[in-house]
């Protein structure tokens, strides 16, 4: 009896440490693609009027980042307050800004639907179907009417 409860102990922790040590060996690889390639080609075939690049002040200001922390970063949002049409790409220094980035981007998103939801439905809507595409040492936040075929874009750009 005894043997069988060690056994069983030893097979849980060695599937308890695979667990713990195999996220590390199977990580996303990271991108060699260039930033301007990767704007480029996310940006391809996209109107814009809907998505004129926006300066640094406007990065700190609707989304509360530090664009000097991260490698390469671009907004592109309207200058209408009644379009919820906004989109961000960026590229990491390091692994760990990824979370934050989501965290704020998700906030973002979050504050967006509230100020919507009383007002502009479609609006709305468009924040609801936002993406936030997390890729390795890259990530795309999108919100607009062509959302879903800027992050396929987004996607294919870092192949």
């Amino acid at each position: 009896m005894n043997i069988k409860v060690i056994r069983a102990c030893k097979a849980v922790l060695l599937v308890l440490l695979v667990l713990m040590v195999a996220p590390h060996f199977f990580k996303p690889k990271n991108s060699d693609a260039p930033f301007e390639q990767v704007v480029s080609q996310t940006m391809q075939d996209i109107d814009q009027n809907v998505y004129p690049q926006r300066d640094n002040q406007a990065i700190k200001r609707y989304l509360g980042l530090e664009p000097a922390s991260y490698e390469n970063i671009a907004f592109y949002r309207t200058e209408d307050a009644m379009n919820a049409s906004e989109l961000v790409i960026v590229r990491f220094r390091d692994d760990t800004q990824a979370a934050p980035f989501e965290e704020a981007v998700n906030k973002r998103m979050e504050s967006q639907k509230k100020i919507y939801q009383g007002y502009a439905p479609e609006q709305e809507q468009l924040v609801k179907e936002g993406r936030v595409d997390i890729e390795a040492n890259y990530a795309l936040y999108v919100v607009g009417p062509q959302a879903r075929a800027i992050d396929k874009q987004f996607k294919e750009s870092l192949r």
